[in-house]
């Protein structure tokens, strides 16, 4: 089975199409989404559509459950709450519903979906690669060897095996059979890893291998419609920068 992992869309139409079209030419046959489908950007219910349309499966973002109210934004910064209350007066009801009939996780067979920490999925923790609390919890938790996240916007891959944990070098890991992963599939609608391409991952079941992929869009077009939508210009500068 090949899988196609993505996540943090936050409304960002043009990456996500980018990213959607990439995919197809990869004839993937399951596409997985992470979470906060919204947020940030002024596309949210074109890009519910097509993640309706196009993923297989869907688990929820912190950001997606901030829009229904199913969530605490206490921890947001501002341009992150100015943009889920923006969002949040532009959904549907039906839009709604379905934001909040997300499950937190999705499991198969030996993989794991969460949209941040597997450590507590409710809680939306962060795990950051230079973080050293926050791996050890997460693999501490984990119930299954192949793990995928998102949330930090920050793509790596984590192993552990008998020597301890390591951070995976290159874009292309082959899996083995010994060891356990933390895959973050980075973001499709606001990298911040000082790359402003879009970012996500691949999965060969067969082959055990994962693959990063970064896909070119056009931000100038999502930077006029904040700017037109009166969205934080911050939020704009931020897609040229990667960051």
């Amino acid at each position: 089975m090949k899988y196609a992992v993505i996540s943090d869309i936050h409304g960002n139409l043009e990456a996500l199409n980018a990213v959607l079209k990439d995919i197809k030419k990869r004839r993937v046959d399951v596409v997985v989404c992470l979470g906060d489908i919204v947020g940030y950007y002024p596309d949210p219910l074109l890009c519910i559509d097509l993640v309706k349309a196009h993923c297989t499966h869907c688990v929820a973002g912190n950001h997606d459950f901030a829009a229904i109210g199913m969530t605490s934004t206490t921890s947001f910064t501002f341009y992150a709450l100015t943009a889920i209350e923006w969002t949040r007066d532009r959904l549907s009801e039906y839009d709604k519903e379905y934001l909040k009939s997300l499950p937190l996780t999705y499991q198969c067979d030996d993989l794991f979906f969460t949209h941040a920490s597997p450590a507590d999925p409710p809680k939306f923790s962060y795990v950051f690669p230079d973080n050293d609390a926050s791996i050890s919890d997460a693999f501490e938790n984990m119930t299954h060897r192949i793990n995928f996240i998102g949330h930090t916007h920050w793509p790596f891959i984590l192993m552990k095996d008998e020597r301890g944990i390591a951070l995976c070098q290159g874009s292309s890991v082959e899996l083995n059979e010994e060891s356990s992963y933390l895959i973050n599939a980075g973001s499709v609608g606001q990298p911040r890893d000082y790359d402003n391409r879009s970012c996500y991952v691949l999965y060969d079941s067969k082959k055990k291998t994962v693959s990063q992929r970064r896909v070119k869009y056009n931000y100038k077009i999502t930077q006029k419609k904040i700017n037109e939508k009166n969205l934080p210009a911050f939020l704009a500068e931020r897609l040229e920068k990667g960051r």
